[in-house]
């Protein structure tokens, strides 16, 4: 069973593809939906969801990251900086590893 603050962060990774998905005017998948929508049911989409925010163009992503007054793109912007370094650390670590 998850952690409690691993639930909560499985969550909110699930909130934040939401908002990617509602921005892009496209559907969101059902289990991401009941993710952002209940806790008893984590699923981790954080793949998806780094995967979709660097397949944008530039002017999609902007649009999304700077949404003036927008918690969730103050959160998904937080979010992205620190998925952006976890991916560094983890290339810095796996080619000191070899």
């Amino acid at each position: 069973m998850a952690s409690l603050n691993q639930s909560m962060q499985l969550k909110k990774n699930c909130e934040l593809f939401v908002y990617v998905l509602v921005s892009l005017e496209k559907d969101i998948p059902e289990d991401v939906l009941e993710c952002a929508m209940c806790d008893d049911y984590p699923i981790n989409c954080a793949k998806e969801l780094a995967d979709t925010l660097s397949s944008l163009d530039k002017e999609s992503f902007d649009k999304i990251m700077n949404k003036e007054n927008s918690a969730e793109a103050q959160d998904l912007r937080n979010w992205w900086e620190m998925s952006q370094e976890a991916d560094r650390l983890h290339k810095f670590l796996s080619a000191d590893a070899e």
